[in-house]
């Protein structure tokens, strides 16, 4: 949860932004196909996903608020900017920000994962101090030791999102609950490493869900909304055999109910053997919207 320089956040944002056409339009109708086709596709494998949202998406684009109905919300910051950059008073101002937004369009969110899930403990201070139930800013690699990818795998998912844990990861209840997300996601395996293919996007998966099962612990995976197209048969997959494993798949949200409720991270529901969640950040909607992120960064 260490802080990047910003010419380092600057360069790599610069990156990612020769790829954005490919991701976003230059409206809101593309992420709106998108956002409908996941929850359409999930809703059939009865999947509720968790979108975590970048608040100023919805001053700017109040359009696409009927399309996030059938998901479990999660703040994402109003702006994008990595908490572990701002002080605890910006940190407040920023999530306050946020919340408002939120109740302005009737939408209670229960939890928080920071932008390029950045965090730190004035973070998770916040959230407490805001009734929040759960955090899912920290993250974990999810692949076995003894796989081929795991050494370039850990080399991207450090460049990416900093130090990592390399343990299998259960809740952690502090009058708030710790939902980490497992590495690599789609922004590690696509950008980071390009793969694309479907059949080593199951494999991957496969591999991740197996360690979890194992362990009896948690999978939030997570896959940006703007490019779950890319994933869908391979999280099919994935979904399948994590059934077939005893896997309880549930939204963020009813992950923290149950750990607050029952507060023991070693058993799951109804004698399930691990839990599955299926995640994704709304970071932006359309192109435009990275102008002012660009102009931020550069101050």
């Amino acid at each position: 949860m260490e802080a990047r320089r910003p010419g380092r956040r600057l360069r790599e944002t610069l990156r990612r932004a020769s790829v954005l056409p490919i991701r976003y339009g230059l409206s809101s109708e593309l992420i709106r196909r998108r956002l409908s086709a996941m929850s359409a596709f999930l809703h059939r494998l009865e999947v509720v996903p968790t979108i975590a949202v970048t608040a100023v998406n919805l001053d700017l684009h109040p359009e696409i608020v009927p399309s996030l109905q059938d998901f479990d919300l999660a703040i994402h910051g109003h702006q994008h900017v990595a908490y572990s950059v701002k002080s605890p008073e910006q940190q407040a101002g920023d999530l306050d920000a946020a919340l408002s937004t939120f109740r302005h369009y009737g939408i209670s969110p229960l939890g928080f994962r920071a932008p390029y899930l950045r965090a730190n403990g004035s973070t998770l201070d916040l959230l407490r101090s805001r009734g929040l139930l759960y955090d899912s800013s920290g993250s974990w690699l999810a692949i076995a030791r003894g796989s081929r990818l795991n050494r370039r795998i850990a080399r991207s998912a450090e460049a990416r999102y900093g130090r990592l844990d390399s343990h299998v990861s259960l809740p952690q209840l502090s009058n708030l609950v710790e939902l980490p997300v497992a590495l690599p996601d789609d922004e590690i395996l696509v950008d980071g490493l390009g793969i694309r293919r479907p059949s080593t996007l199951t494999r991957i998966y496969r591999e991740m869900v197996h360690g979890c099962a194992e362990t009896g612990s948690m999978l939030v995976v997570q896959v940006h909304p703007e490019r779950f197209h890319l994933f869908a048969d391979s999280v099919k997959e994935m979904v399948r055999f994590a059934a077939d494993l005893g896997a309880w798949n549930a939204p963020l949200s009813g992950l923290a109910q149950w750990m607050r409720r029952n507060d023991n991270g070693q058993h799951w529901p109804q004698g399930h053997r691990f839990a599955l969640a299926v995640t994704g950040d709304l970071d932006a909607v359309c192109l435009s919207d990275f102008v002012g992120r660009l102009g931020r960064l550069r101050r």
